[in-house]
Formats: C-alpha cells, sequence, structure tokens
C-alpha cells in the first residue's frame, strides 16, 4: 500500500512539472525555479558584467561626453564568454519554464546581454518582441526604454519620438520615470538641442541612486553648462563629482576641469609633479595648452600641448588640435600638414573626427607639394644668380659633409662588426637550472636545432626572411665593402670637374631654364591660390598668393580668374577687382559669374527681354553680319546675366568667331563652351565643330 500511495505522489509531482500545464501547482513550481535558479543566476552575472564596464571604460574627458555613455565592443569580445553564459542562462526560463510569468524577464536580460556585447540588431529585435507578447508593465516599460536609447545612438529620432509616445501610454515607478527623462535629455544632447537636455537632466540627477553613474553624470552636465557659458554652475556639477564615489581618472579629470575653467595654472602644474599623476599628465598639459590658447599666448599653448602627446591615448584628437594652432593662428602652415598627417594616422575610423581628418590631411599635403615648388625654384634662381666660383664652393663643401658623414658611418659599422654576438654569462646556480636560458644543454640543443632549420642567421629584425644564408660575418664585412666601396666612389666624384658641371647644368642660369623655372613658378602659385580657397578655405592665404602671382607676373594667362578670385576672397576691396576685370577682360567667363552672383535670376519679363535681343542677334548671324552679332551677344551678356538663355549666347559667339575665320578664337571659345556647359544640349554640336576643326589644322 506504501507503494501506491509513492507512486501516486511521484506522478502527481511529474505532472505538476509540465511546462504545458496551466494548473496552480504547475504554475508555482515553474515560476520558483524560473526566478530563484535561472533569473536569479542571470541577473547576477548581468550586475557583475555592468561593474566591470564601469570600471573597464576608457573615456575622453577632453571630449563632450554623452549622457549616455557609448557601446564598447571591445568589452563585448573581452567578456563574450560571461555574455554567453549570461544569455545561456536566461535561455533557460524559455526552454524549460514556458509557463511561467518571468518569460518576459528572462528576453529582456538576453536583450540587456546582446546590448552589452555590441548586438544592437538582435537586441533590438528581443526588445520588440517584449513589447509584443503577454507581460506586465514593469518589464514592457524596460524594454521601451532600452529601446529608445538604442534609436538615439543611432540618430533615428523619428523610430526614438515613436518609441516615445508608446512610453508615456503605460505607467511608469520612480526608476523607470527617472531612466525615460535620462533618455529624453539624451535625446535633446544628441539633437544638439542644449538648454533642455541641461534643465531635464539638472531636474533628475539627484534621483539617481548609483554613486558612480551619478559623479559621470555631474560631469557631463558640467561641461554642458560650460559650453553655455555658465561657468558658476559649470563649476559647482566639477566640484560635485568627488561627493559621489568616482573613478579615480573621473576625480582627476573633473579636478582638471574646475581648475582649467578658472585658470588654475599654478594648481595645474603641481598636479603635475604629483607621483600618483605620472600616467595622466597628458591630460594636465592638455589643459594648460587649453588655458594658454584662451590667454592668447599661443606659443605656450603649443609648446604644453607638444608635452601633452607623450604617453597620450587621444594622439589623434591633440595632432588634429595641433594642426589647428599652427594654421590659426600661428600660420606656420607647412608644420600644419604634417600634424594633420599624423591626426588621419592615429584617429580611429569610429571617432567623429576622422573624415575631417582624412580631408585636412589630404588638403594640406596638396599644400605642401605646391609650396615645395615654389620655395625650390626660388632657391634654384638664388643660387643660379652666384658665379661658378661661389657654386663651386658650396659643391665642394657639400661634398666634404657628404665624406664625413660616409665616414662615421664606416665607424659605426666596424664597431658593430667587432661587438657582434659577443655574449657573457653568469655562472648559474643548480636551482636556476630549470629556466631555459640558464640550461646550457636545453639551448646548446635549441641552437643546434634552429641551425638546422634556418641556418646560420644574423640576429636582426626580419631573420626569417627567404634566401638569407650568409653567416652574420659575412653580411657585416659585405655591408662595411659596400660603405668603403660607396665613400671612394663619392670621395673620387667629388673631386672630378664632370660631376660639378653635372650640378651646375640642374641650376636654371641660362635664360631659357631661368624662363621655364619662372613658368613653374607661376603655375604653382596659382593652383596654390586656387586651391587654398576653393578647398581649404583661408581667404587671407589665398588672396596673399594672388596678389603675389599678379605683382611678379603682371602679363600671366590667369590673370582674370585671379581677378574673379580676388573679387571672392576681399570684402571691402570688391568693386575694384570688379572694375579691373570688367576693364582688362570685358569678354570673360568670370566676369559674367560675377554678374551672376550680383544678379541673381532673372525676372520673367527679363527674361522674354533676353529672347528677343537673342532673336535679333540670331538674325544678324544668318545675314553673315558676325561682328555686330558678335558685340549683340555681349551687350545681352552685360545687360542680362543668368538668363536662361545663356548657353545659347555663349554658343553664338563662338560660331561667330569661326564665322570671321578667327580660328584661334574660334576654337577657345569652343572648348569653353564645352567646359563650361557640359549639360547643355548644344554641346554634342560643340564637340563635333571642335572635332572637325581639330582635324581640318592638322
Amino acid at each position: 500500500m506504501p507503494r501506491i500511495f509513492i507512486f501516486v505522489f511521484f506522478v502527481m509531482a511529474t505532472w505538476a512539472c509540465s511546462q504545458q500545464s496551466t494548473r496552480p501547482a504547475a504554475k508555482a513550481f515553474h515560476n520558483i525555479n524560473a526566478k530563484y535558479n535561472a533569473i536569479w543566476q542571470a541577473d547576477r552575472v548581468y550586475k557583475e558584467l555592468v561593474t566591470k564596464s564601469w570600471e573597464e571604460r576608457n573615456e575622453n574627458y577632453s571630449l563632450p561626453m554623452g549622457i549616455f555613455p557609448p557601446i564598447d565592443s571591445s568589452f563585448g569580445q573581452a567578456h563574450s564568454n560571461e555574455i554567453g553564459n549570461l544569455i545561456r542562462k536566461a535561455s533557460l526560463v524559455i526552454d524549460r519554464h514556458q509557463n511561467s510569468k518571468f518569460i518576459d524577464d528572462a528576453y529582456l536580460i538576453i536583450g540587456k546581454g546582446r546590448l552589452i556585447k555590441g548586438d544592437i540588431k538582435n537586441a533590438t529585435e528581443t526588445f520588440k518582441y517584449i513589447n509584443s507578447i503577454d507581460h506586465d508593465e514593469i518589464t514592457q516599460a524596460s524594454a521601451l526604454i532600452y529601446l529608445y536609447q538604442i534609436y538615439i545612438d543611432q540618430k533615428d529620432f523619428e523610430s526614438a519620438l515613436n518609441v516615445e509616445n508608446f512610453i508615456k501610454e503605460i505607467p511608469l515607478n520612480a526608476s523607470h520615470k527617472t531612466d525615460f527623462i535620462l533618455n529624453k535629455a539624451y535625446y535633446h544632447q544628441v539633437k544638439n538641442e542644449i538648454p533642455i537636455a541641461v534643465a531635464l537632466l539638472n531636474e533628475e540627477i539627484s534621483h539617481i541612486k548609483s554613486k558612480i553613474q551619478k559623479a559621470r553624470l555631474h560631469f557631463v552636465l558640467g561641461q554642458l553648462f560650460q559650453s553655455q557659458g555658465k561657468n558658476s554652475l559649470a563649476q559647482e556639477n566639477f566640484n560635485q563629482v568627488k561627493n559621489n564615489k568616482p573613478t579615480y581618472e573621473l576625480l582627476l579629470n573633473a579636478q582638471i576641469a574646475s581648475k582649467k575653467l578658472t585658470g588654475q595654472v599654478g594648481d595645474l602644474e603641481k598636479m603635475l609633479k604629483e607621483p600618483k599623476n605620472l600616467d595622466k599628465q597628458s591630460e594636465i598639459y592638455l589643459a594648460l595648452g587649453q588655458i594658454s590658447y584662451a590667454n592668447k599666448d599661443f606659443e605656450k599653448a603649443r609648446e604644453y600641448w607638444s608635452k601633452a602627446s607623450n604617453n597620450n591615448p587621444n594622439k589623434g584628437e591633440l595632432y588634429l588640435k595641433l594642426g589647428q594652432l599652427f594654421v590659426s593662428p600661428l600660420k606656420r602652415y607647412p608644420q600644419a600638414a604634417l600634424y594633420f598627417d599624423s591626426a588621419a594616422t592615429f584617429l580611429t575610423s569610429s571617432h567623429v573626427e576622422f573624415n575631417s581628418a582624412q580631408k585636412l590631411k589630404k588638403n594640406w599635403a596638396t599644400f605642401n607639394q605646391l609650396n615645395n615648388v615654389i620655395i625650390v625654384e626660388d632657391s634654384l634662381q638664388i643660387m643660379g644668380k652666384k658665379s661658378t666660383e661661389e657654386l663651386s664652393q658650396l659643391y665642394q663643401k657639400y661634398v666634404l659633409a657628404k665624406t664625413k658623414k660616409l665616414d662615421s658611418l664606416q665607424k659605426k659599422t666596424e664597431v658593430k662588426s667587432n661587438t657582434i654576438a659577443t655574449y657573457t654569462r653568469r655562472p648559474t646556480s643548480p636551482e636556476q637550472q630549470s629556466f631555459y636560458f640558464y640550461n646550457d644543454m636545453a639551448r646548446i640543443q635549441g641552437s643546434q636545432e634552429f641551425n638546422f632549420k634556418w641556418g646560420n642567421r644574423a640576429l636582426e629584425d626580419f631573420w626569417n626572411r627567404k634566401n638569407k644564408n650568409a653567416t652574420t660575418s659575412e653580411i657585416v664585412s659585405s655591408s662595411t665593402a659596400e660603405v668603403k666601396k660607396s665613400n671612394v666612389l663619392d670621395s673620387n666624384s667629388a673631386v672630378t670637374e664632370d660631376s660639378l658641371q653635372k650640378w651646375l647644368a640642374t641650376l636654371p642660369r641660362e635664360p631659357l631654364q631661368i624662363t621655364n623655372s619662372n613658368k613653374r613658378i607661376e603655375q604653382s602659385l596659382f593652383k596654390l591660390a586656387k586651391f587654398t580657397k576653393l578647398e581649404i578655405g583661408i581667404d587671407e592665404l589665398a588672396k596673399a598668393n594672388l596678389l603675389n602671382l599678379l605683382n611678379r607676373f603682371p602679363s600671366t594667362e590667369f590673370e582674370a580668374e585671379s581677378l574673379y578670385l580676388l573679387y571672392l576672397t576681399s570684402s571691402n576691396e570688391k568693386k575694384l577687382y570688379r572694375e579691373k576685370l570688367a576693364e582688362r577682360f570685358p569678354d570673360s567667363y568670370f566676369r559674367q559669374l560675377i554678374l551672376k552672383l550680383e544678379t541673381g535670376n532673372l525676372s520673367l519679363n527679363k527674361e522674354e527681354e533676353a529672347q528677343k535681343a537673342y532673336e535679333k542677334a540670331y538674325y544678324l548671324y544668318v545675314a553673315r553680319d558676325f561682328d555686330s552679332c558678335y558685340s549683340s551677344c555681349q551687350n545681352i551678356q552685360n545687360k542680362y546675366p543668368n538668363s536662361k538663355l545663356e548657353d545659347k549666347i555663349v554658343f553664338l559667339m563662338a560660331l561667330c568667331k569661326g564665322g570671321i575665320k578667327d580660328i584661334s578664337e574660334y576654337s577657345m571659345q569652343l572648348k569653353k563652351f564645352i567646359q563650361i556647359y557640359p549639360q547643355s544640349p548644344l554641346k554634342l554640336e560643340a564637340d563635333a565643330l571642335l572635332k572637325a576643326l581639330n582635324q581640318n589644322i592638322r
């Protein structure tokens, strides 16, 4: 009989454990197992991961920080096993406790785990799914708030507003209300609506329970107040950081920000001398540089920022800042190009300034290239004006310096050959014999195995390259021989008249050489000025180069376009350059561009007048009165600039030049038309006329 009771109890217990059962006993069993087993374990792992993420987070305190830190994919990669364990534990509830009321909690933990991992797509789908199943309002609110934050991070503001409307329809507890308002402040911060973000964050910061999060948000709030010029409120929030158990790095940067705000240079310099700040000196130097820059002591700022580049994890940003300092106000453009090149190298592809740095690197490299042509040609012309005797002395000095350099290299190579592969070892004690390099037998055996596989190789970089069978002594002796050989050759060539004459031939001394050199300078000056105006956007520098071009080369072929560019770069002298362009080049396309800029689009009546004037000019062309037709077209351009018939007028002017047999002007006008109006319906006809003209000329 007792066996029957045991059997019945076993059957009832098994029946109660069924996932499909809706009986109270079954549901209670699965609820207890889900909550106090899988959910409890998964939640503990999640809290540990959150704590680690705060401890391991590396933030750039020199830049404006977001209310919520960006998702760090590297953290997800470093802790992928723990995150996988978190998701696996939460998944047990879904697999084994389907009639439990904690199914949605399990999905929420899985979504949070995917979010920490950086798997944004699947995290988004998980939070959406929670909103579609039967759930309690607490879990729904959590999922929607996480979804809201994801859309804000992705700057998908339309989707974020849709989620916000859903959140407003459900009741929120105190914790969810705080999270929602923080996300709302974050929404306005990302949209650069700083006053609203500040108001929301300032209102809600006192309700945050996490001390470390509260400390960070005080720092963020200090930055936001500072950006609005409210320095006293910013100072107050930076000081509040230390009252909320911040990390040492956050506390240090709050102190730096506070002292920078009040310009306390002496206190910052004291912080440099403290041993505990040894690894953080770059941040202090950066702040000192910013104070000096604000005080317009730009040389001091350059000095501090140069020191800040040592052991700085954000070198790319610092080099970008230094590049901008050398552009303006220091105006040392070649050095700026070097810093922009370094900034583009060090900034990561995910950095907000990455694309800007790449463009700056490219633009300033082009600037340096054009500028160097001018510097080199000017230097060569200066040297070309010297006498042959002076140039011979300069050449001898150059050869002598080169010979000394080679001698020094030879001595260093000889020292290396004498000291190479020389090792001294201290006698080892018996207990040290277990270490490989102290164990003579193991070391000799390893050396033999290495030589058998690789041969006798020199101790140097890339020792495992192919075709390296030479021994160390052979390599050193051959390199020494090469140095001696080059030394002898250079010494012999130094005193030969032939080598001197070859060098003299490279200098522009003859009239034709000087003309060619000047042509290179002229072209480079114009390209440099145009590039500076249109690509780099420094009007002052562009204007200086344009004026230099016109002063050095009064009859330059680029005069018309240079006057147009001067018109664009000048503020008070526009009238002067417009009138000069009209006087010197009345038919110039660049004069028409100025008229377009000043006139704007024509009214309907003016367009009709232009149409009638064009028809009259065309009748003159048909009557073969080409000179009158050309003059009429010029008048139309002057009176009705920027008309819809502009391409037809310019094309008719070209045909007039063809009609009077001015072949060079005809060809030039056709080329100009093709270049200026590539989308015109008349372009095909212009191409055909130019092609036929070129064939006839040949």
